[in-house]
């Protein structure tokens, strides 16, 4: 059987159509439709519904992706370890967006030079729909708030802790936390995302009762907001860049202050992978064990 073509369906899976895996791929459209004319006839049995424009995989591609994914994961691995690599392949990295400025892209630059024959593919999103992603197979990792819950068959690793802060306009000096969330507009993080349902919990169990004004994905976006007077907010401590100081103020929310923990979420294996054990290796800090998160 061609792995290539299993990587090709797996990506129709991932994109949702023939074009857009063949550039994720690296091939024509007309080529994804001659290998998964081959994989359909090599299997016996057809993958997709073709009455539908564009063609959509039918449930019995549907109930092979999970067994697929394994085999081209056995693949990549079985020729890293021909090769005599530590870690080569691909990796499928998800990560936060509160962890896509700072502390993913400095790890990512520090493993690209441990690892140069590593191919890093990575994708954003919020932690519920990483976590679901990495359940699936569709990613190896990802980088998130750590959830109370999480699926069998996942196991996480933890990078980082990091205490929440309330932002609030300079202006807004000489008032505690409670006054600040209490008497100013919330600009509130998107309560679907990791962090959001930290600061909601801890709202409801300190009784803060919150004037909501706005809602939103983004912590660049939150804090603009706030440096613009506009309102307050509750993020992690290291979003606050030196430049952000000279209009945004904190404190601690509450005390002591509450925290959100990142941390690194793969499937359980029965082995150690090479890749995602030299990430997390870079993501606490690097070889020399220093924080540079």
């Amino acid at each position: 059987m061609n792995i290539r073509h299993l990587e090709t369906l797996l990506a129709i899976a991932d994109s949702g159509s023939f074009a857009a895996a063949a550039e994720r791929v690296g091939v024509t459209q007309s080529a994804v439709s001659m290998q998964m004319k081959a994989l359909e006839d090599e299997l016996g049995v057809g993958l997709f519904d073709r009455a539908r424009r564009p063609p959509v995989l039918n449930e019995t591609a549907d109930g092979l992706l999970s067994r697929i994914r394994e085999l081209v994961r056995l693949s990549e691995d079985i020729h890293a370890l021909a090769a005599g690599a530590v870690a080569r392949g691909r990796l499928r990295l998800g990560i936060i967006p509160t962890a896509a400025t700072g502390l993913v892209p400095a790890a990512l630059a520090r493993l690209a030079v441990r690892a140069p024959d590593l191919r890093i593919r990575v994708e954003s999103g919020l932690s519920v729909d990483l976590l679901r992603r990495v359940a699936q197979g569709a990613l190896d990792a990802a980088v998130v708030t750590e959830t109370p819950r999480l699926e069998r068959g996942l196991i996480l690793n933890v990078i980082h802790e990091e205490p929440l802060v309330v932002a609030a306009p300079i202006t807004a000096a000489g008032r505690s936390d409670r006054d600040l969330l209490r008497t100013l507009p919330f600009v509130r993080f998107n309560r679907r995302t990791g962090v959001g349902r930290v600061i909601d919990t801890v709202l409801r169990q300190r009784r803060i009762v919150v004037s909501e004004a706005m809602e939103l994905d983004s912590i660049e976006a939150i804090l603009a907001m706030v440096s613009r007077g506009l309102g307050v907010a509750v993020a992690p401590a290291g979003s606050i860049t030196d430049a952000l100081r000279e209009t945004v103020r904190t404190v601690p929310f509450g005390s002591p202050p509450a925290i959100r923990r990142v941390v690194l979420v793969e499937r359980e294996r029965t082995d150690v992978k090479p890749t995602t054990a030299l990430l997390l290796e870079e993501l606490r800090g690097g070889r020399d064990g220093a924080d540079r998160s």
